[in-house]
């Protein structure tokens, strides 16, 4: 049986373990990821209360404002606490999180209504954020440079696999009656079975890598720590810290306008299967582009080529849905709204799938 994993995963022997456990993880992280994403996006949206004009702004800064005390606290925390107990520590907070998420409207006196689909929209980027960084910090843990070159692949496509499973049957779920709110519950599931998983893992190498890391580290006779501003002085490391800046920052940008487009198109029923099938097909695209395109235009054309892609169908997409909504207008009950909603579409469509499957690996 352990052959047959083997083979299958296309790994060493020894390797088996640990890649088939964070397979495990991946998969549990893009389920969590998938149900909580779409139920915390539809409650938000389709509440009546809350204005896509004057809320979902604010919202998006405020999940970004998370997002980034969330990744600076565990980075800061990641030199002065072991990396399993900060794993653990950060899970648990996302599941109590996601615990408010599923239960909080049975308390509308601690936390009303509004303020608790405003903190879940808000929580879907930290949510991502640390989930990650938790799973790739376990990756890096665990294999050497060469070996993670080898093995990414296995790993990284559970998450796939999960998301497109968890996307294709929310649709089916709604439609058989399932309430909205019992895909926070998946979620829960799967993030209450991720920690476990993840205690599993780092019981079992975690442990010894660290102690491996750490024996290495007394070898070295010096060892340096370099600061924010030096770093930055290098030119590479500044352009590219500049280029995800802007890249980030063009991303809010579209989602804002996708959102507020999608608001007055689809009703409360009609808003999670859309949301659903919409982040499906980014998967797909992003799976079947990265599986049979990112390594040939990489080796083909080198990095340059490949970042530069992404800017460019960004450029047209969004150039596209200004002209059509320009001509045809942006708001409205007109059907010809539906092109600028289509345009918008298509921009977060690509730029989403293209950046997990082109810029991530560059």
């Amino acid at each position: 049986m352990k052959d047959r994993l083997t083979k299958l995963l296309g790994v060493e022997p020894e390797e088996t373990g640990p890649v088939s456990l964070l397979l495990g993880l991946s998969f549990l992280m893009g389920l969590f990821l998938a149900t909580v994403g779409v139920a915390a996006a539809t409650f938000f949206l389709s509440d009546k209360s809350i204005s896509e004009k004057d809320d979902l702004p604010i919202a998006l800064v405020i999940g970004g404002g998370f997002g980034f005390l969330a990744t600076g606290l565990f980075n800061i925390l990641q030199g002065r606490v072991p990396f399993r107990f900060l794993a653990v520590f950060f899970l648990i907070l996302i599941i109590l999180s996601t615990g408010i998420l599923e239960f909080g409207d049975s308390y509308p006196e601690i936390i009303s209504q509004r303020n608790l689909y405003y903190v879940g929209f808000a929580l879907v980027l930290p949510f991502t954020f640390v989930t990650q960084l938790i799973f790739w910090g376990s990756f890096n843990r665990l294999f050497t440079l060469r070996q993670q070159k080898k093995v990414v692949g296995s790993v990284d496509i559970g998450m796939d696999i999960a998301q497109i499973i968890a996307f294709f049957t929310i649709p089916i779920m709604l439609k058989l009656g399932i309430e909205t709110r019992s895909l926070f519950t998946i979620g829960l599931v799967s993030i209450i079975a991720f920690l476990v998983l993840f205690i599993v893992l780092s019981n079992n190498y975690l442990s010894r890598a660290a102690k491996v890391t750490q024996a290495g580290m007394m070898d070295e006779k010096e060892h340096k720590k370099v600061n924010m501003f030096r770093l930055l002085n290098i030119k590479y490391i500044a352009l590219l810290s500049a280029f995800i800046i802007v890249s980030f920052v063009a991303l809010r940008f579209i989602d804002y306008s996708f959102y507020n487009a999608t608001i007055k198109r689809f009703d409360q029923e009609g808003l999670p299967i859309f949301l659903s099938l919409f982040e499906a097909t980014v998967v797909i695209l992003g799976f079947v582009f990265g599986l049979f395109v990112t390594d040939r235009i990489q080796e083909d054309y080198g990095l340059r080529v490949s970042l530069i892609i992404n800017p460019l169908l960004l450029i047209i997409f969004t150039g596209a849905a200004s002209l059509l909504g320009l001509a045809f207008g942006y708001e409205g009950e007109s059907e010809n709204v539906i092109f600028f909603f289509i345009a918008i579409a298509m921009s977060k469509l690509f730029v989403n799938s293209l950046r997990d499957s082109l810029d991530t690996p560059v």
